[in-house]
């Protein structure tokens, strides 16, 4: 992020918790501020007491609610008309579709989410505004805290959290451990090429960022191994540098503190 400019407002305008979520992570690791809504009212009230420079609407299956919004931006705010993304579903969109074609709103399908949204945003501003060195933003193709446990499992005890990034051909697997007791995290990854299992990454820079800039940075081992180790904050960005003009994103998913173990356990 560059300093001494303005951050680019974002009102993020959807049903869905998660995906509202995902995105906030996404454009607020790129530097924008983000503002969450979930239906109509709260959309045109928001905008009645607040200026944004771009507005995303994830309308799910709604099709009327997303007609309404984009009519009223329009009508009140026809500047802003000309900043507005819409995620759409391959399959049953097509009304959706057609009103963005109506409008001429660019639309980014959901399952290219994490790759298209910032390029998107990135037609209506500068390209410095977001994510100055990165040519590609990594998507999460597995998260373990998805994955299914035993039944009274869950809430029990702090697990590990492993996620698996991709870019392109390249990967990057990571493991988030909380301390329990502590305001600390410890991150280890590794960068994998699928395409050439013995490329090399010694040396190259991994930076964890957080909303103020860098919070930790260390290099890259002989087999692309890294580690860090931070005091908690819950969003966070991690930047690979893979060469002077390549640069990996991760937008993290908002991280949680440690619960103390209960007492009596050893």
């Amino acid at each position: 992020m560059s300093t001494g400019r303005e951050r680019q407002r974002i009102l993020i305008v959807g049903e869905e918790p998660l995906a509202r979520d995902n995105m906030r992570i996404l454009l607020g690791s790129a530097g924008c501020e983000c503002t969450v809504v979930s239906s109509v009212e709260q959309t045109l009230a928001t905008m009645g007491q607040k200026n944004f420079d771009a507005v995303v609407l994830d309308p799910r299956s709604s099709s009327s609610q997303a007609a309404e919004i984009i009519s009223r931006i329009n009508e009140f705010h026809p500047d802003l008309i000309k900043h507005v993304v819409i995620i759409t579903d391959e399959d049953r969109d097509s009304e959706i579709k057609d009103l963005a074609e109506r409008y001429s709103i660019p639309h980014v399908q959901r399952k290219f989410l994490l790759q298209q949204l910032l390029g998107s945003l990135e037609v209506f501003f500068r390209p410095e505004a977001l994510f100055p060195d990165a040519t590609h933003v990594a998507r999460v193709i597995s998260d373990s805290l998805r994955d299914p446990l035993p039944a009274g499992v869950r809430g029990l005890q702090d697990r590990s959290r492993r996620l698996l990034y991709a870019a392109g051909s390249l990967r990057v697997d990571l493991l988030i451990e909380p301390d329990a007791g502590s305001h600390r995290l410890a991150l280890a990854g590794q960068i994998l090429d699928s395409a050439k299992p013995d490329r090399r990454f010694d040396g190259v820079p991994v930076t964890l960022k957080g909303w103020k800039g860098p919070v930790a940075r260390v290099n890259a081992g002989e087999f692309g191994e890294f580690h860090l180790d931070f005091r908690f904050e819950s969003n966070v960005s991690l930047e690979i540098k893979i060469a002077e003009t390549n640069c990996i994103t991760i937008p993290l998913p908002v991280l949680e503190r440690a619960r103390r173990s209960a007492a009596g356990s050893s």
